[in-house]
């Protein structure tokens, strides 16, 4: 055999062998790469929250992010009722994320369940779940932020919060008592419930010729002049000290001041004065429209005289005499009948003077509100009410009134704050009476009263608890004084069926 023909027959040979080598080539598969298992933490991890409303949750990552990111499901159960108040899902590649959650605004107890989940591997999750609880925060004001400041006069005539230069913290109008001087009548103040002084006034810097004065100070304020910012009504009264030497062995009014404090911007007044009668003395300043012409005047006496000025506009007032539209009694302002403007509103009731004798044969009880288009009078029925001007042992004198829709029927219930003096011990007792259309009839027990408790003349109103009803607080403490005997704070929680005490609370300042 040739050397041609044997390389023809290795040919054909492996001519008819299958290939070795396949016709696709397949790529092996790539090493599968695990997510690192997802980690959190949150600014609630180190206990239970204490809730006020919404709540600012943040989230951060402390592990590798997967590619694809990472689903959030945040859930807020109200566990009081298992009702499920805020749901979130949201996908995010970030590694740290801020949510506020709404909802939280009940009181009671809730669960927050936290899940982050990898969008690239459902597997890859991680859940956490907190507990919390939202507890009332009460707008009440610490009185030893500054002693020397009339708390009184914080409470009376008012029935809530104010604030006058719309920072967010409550504001006291007020004034303190005259300094060593005698002869100096004391100052006009504004402070917020921190102790910070917002507008100090001192009559002396704009009339140096004023009498001495009494160690009080009669303020009302309203946006007189229409131009958005609150002005003031001053009324001084002066005496004579004691000098046996001349004569004198008693104290003696030597007359009153009455000053109006027009603003020119936001506590920046013009002062004017429109009063100042010798031998006088006065214990009476509102302002209202007591004519209904659409502008504030000056109330400078009891209603019973009829005796006011006459706002005739461009901050110029005259005295006139006015048919009296009530007796005068104890008094406050509110809206009403809900137009948008305050309405004044006066209890007339029995009143018994320092010998014990009742000062009118009149001892029917009224309620009389006065709006800007009429008066109306309603009887206070239920409950005689005996108000005292000098206080007596063993008996009840009334000293505040607050209006408020306490059974959320559309209309304003009365609340009477009476001063007990129990064998010398005094204590505070609140009443109610319910607005049932043409008179206001008295519901025993419908406010839970315990006198081992800390008391005041007057209660506040407000939702605490944020369920749509009207509660009950007192706006005062001593911080120092909280848990000793007949200091023990709480609130009164409406519950439909009565205002029942509740010690569950949080004090805001």
């Amino acid at each position: 055999m040739s050397r041609v023909q044997l390389i023809i027959i290795l040919i054909a040979f492996f001519s008819c062998k299958k290939p070795l080598i396949p016709d696709t080539i397949v790529a092996p598969n790539p090493p599968v790469v695990s997510e690192e298992a997802i980690r959190f933490t949150t600014n609630i991890d180190t206990g239970k929250v204490i809730l006020d409303g919404d709540l600012t949750l943040a989230v951060s990552i402390t592990s590798k992010i997967p590619k694809d990111g990472i689903q959030y499901s945040i859930i807020s159960t109200w566990t009081d009722s298992a009702k499920q108040v805020f749901k979130i899902d949201t996908t995010a590649v970030a590694s740290s994320l801020t949510f506020n959650l709404k909802g939280q605004n009940r009181t009671g107890n809730y669960t927050i369940q936290v899940t982050a989940t990898s969008k690239s591997s459902v597997t890859n999750t991680t859940s956490k779940n907190f507990t919390a609880e939202f507890i009332p925060s009460i707008p009440a004001v610490n009185m030893e932020i500054d002693r020397k400041l009339n708390w009184n006069d914080h409470a009376q005539g008012k029935c809530g919060p104010y604030d006058f230069n719309k920072d967010g913290i409550p504001d006291i109008v007020t004034w303190s008592g005259r300094s060593a001087d005698p002869k100096t009548p004391p100052l006009l103040y504004v402070k917020d419930y921190t102790g910070k002084i917002i507008f100090s006034f001192n009559i002396k810097d704009k009339k140096p010729s004023m009498r001495d004065s009494l160690n009080n100070l009669l303020i009302d304020y309203r946006d007189i002049n229409n131009d958005g910012f609150n002005d003031f009504a001053l009324t001084y009264m002066g005496e004579w000290d004691p000098n046996p030497s001349a004569g004198i062995t008693t104290s003696k009014f030597n007359g009153i001041n009455t000053f109006l404090l027009f603003s020119k911007s936001s506590l920046d007044y013009e002062i004017v004065e429109i009063l100042d009668i010798p031998k006088q003395s006065q214990f009476n300043i509102n302002l209202f429209d007591w004519d209904f012409d659409g502008l504030p005047d000056l109330l400078a006496s009891s209603m019973n005289e009829g005796i006011y000025f006459k706002n005739l506009g461009s901050n110029k007032f005259e005295q006139r005499k006015l048919t009296p539209l009530f007796v005068q009694g104890i008094g406050n302002k509110y809206d009403y009948d809900k137009d948008g403007t305050l309405d004044y509103i006066n209890l007339y009731l029995n009143q018994i003077d320092e010998n014990g004798n009742y000062v009118s044969t009149n001892n029917s009880q009224i309620l009389s509100v006065v709006t800007s288009k009429s008066v109306i009078h309603f009887p206070v029925v239920g409950k005689k009410i005996d108000k005292y001007i000098m206080p007596t042992n063993n008996k009840s004198s009334a000293e505040r009134i607050t209006l408020l829709d306490a059974d959320a029927d559309g209309d304003m219930d009365l609340v009477l704050g009476s001063l007990i003096i129990d064998n010398g011990v005094w204590s505070y007792l609140q009443d109610y009476f319910e607005n049932t259309g043409g008179q206001f009839t008295y519901k025993a027990n419908y406010i839970e009263i315990d006198k081992f408790l800390i008391g005041d003349l007057q209660a506040w109103a407000g939702d605490l608890d944020n369920d749509g009803d009207i509660d009950l607080y007192y706006p005062t403490y001593f911080k120092n004084q909280l848990n000793l005997p007949k200091w023990q704070y709480f609130w009164w929680e409406n519950t439909k069926q009565g205002f029942k005490i509740n010690k569950k609370f949080r004090l805001k300042y």
